[in-house]
């Protein structure tokens, strides 16, 4: 008697079907966490550009021509990036940024989410508890 191996056609789509319900309650899943791993990101280089430059003006007492404020800005291209004082530039991945300068104070900086959610926005500085 010849012994029949291998999978039906009912079987392999059996398991077509499972693996598609699990790749479609992943992909949001998935989703979510790649956004916050980009909002992660934008903060962490907000928080040191925030150090630099407030290390900066307490050094100093003064404003830094080289750090672009909110309302010097022209373009709202440059409301998605942050550029260091030693040149390099830092995109924001999901969000924007505003940077303000107070005398006194020094500066502050706010952050929103592209998505606004509440809880994605950072505020650093006199003005704002920082996250």
């Amino acid at each position: 008697m010849k012994r029949r191996e291998g999978f039906t056609l009912a079987e392999l789509l059996i398991v077509v079907v499972i693996i598609g319900i699990l790749v479609s309650i992943s992909i949001p899943i998935f989703t979510a966490q790649m956004h916050k791993a980009k909002v992660a990101a934008d903060w962490a280089n907000l928080r040191a550009y925030y150090a630099e430059i407030q290390a900066d003006y307490m050094s100093t007492q003064q404003q830094n021509p080289k750090v672009k404020l909110y309302w010097d800005i022209d373009n709202a291209d440059d409301w998605h990036s942050v550029t260091f004082l030693d040149g390099h530039k830092a995109e924001m991945k999901a969000g924007t940024c505003a940077v303000s300068f107070t005398d006194n104070k020094g500066y502050s900086i706010v952050y929103h989410c592209n998505k606004t959610h509440k809880k994605c926005d950072l505020g650093l500085g006199e003005n704002y508890t920082s996250q």
